[in-house]
C-alpha cells in the first residue's frame, strides 16, 4: 500500500501530503490547506475592516447632521422618547359622519368602528378602544 505522496504547493511552495490539497475557486488551482486557511482569514479580516469603516462613516455622518442653533445633546433623548410614544398611540381617521378608521395601539390592527353602535374593544386582541 502506497500512502499519500508529498507534493509542493504552487501557492506557498511548502511540501504537503497529496490528500491535503484542495481545489480553491479563488486561486483556481490545487493548493494546500494552509493557503486556503490563510486566504479565508484574510477575507474575514478584510470584511471586518470594511464593516468597521462603514460604521465610522455612518457615525460621522450622523454627528455632522445639521442641528438647529442652541441644540442640546439631551434633546435627542427627548426626540426618541417622543417617537416611542407616538408609535404607541392609536391612529384615528374619520371616514364619514358615522364611521371611524381606528388602528389598535397594541397589535396595529386596522378596523372600522361605527360610532352609533360603538364597539369597545379591538376585534383582534380585545384591547379597550381609547379616544373615540
Amino acid at each position: 500500500m502506497i500512502g499519500p505522496i508529498k507534493v509542493k504547493c504552487k501557492k506557498c511552495g511548502k511540501d504537503a501530503k497529496s490528500d491535503e490539497f484542495i481545489l480553491d475557486p479563488i486561486y483556481k488551482m490545487m493548493v494546500c490547506r494552509e493557503c486556503v486557511k490563510e486566504r479565508r482569514m484574510n477575507d474575514l479580516a478584510a470584511s471586518n475592516r470594511a464593516k468597521q469603516d462603514a460604521k465610522k462613516v455612518e457615525m460621522e455622518a450622523q454627528q455632522k447632521r445639521e442641528r438647529p442653533a442652541g441644540w442640546d445633546p439631551s434633546e435627542s433623548e427627548i426626540e426618541r422618547a417622543y417617537a416611542a410614544k407616538q408609535s404607541q398611540r392609536s391612529k384615528i381617521e374619520q371616514i364619514d359622519s358615522e364611521r371611524i378608521k381606528y388602528t389598535c395601539p397594541k397589535c396595529k390592527y386596522e378596523f372600522v368602528i361605527n360610532v352609533t353602535k360603538k364597539s369597545s374593544r379591538c376585534p383582534y386582541c380585545a384591547t379597550p378602544i381609547q379616544g373615540v
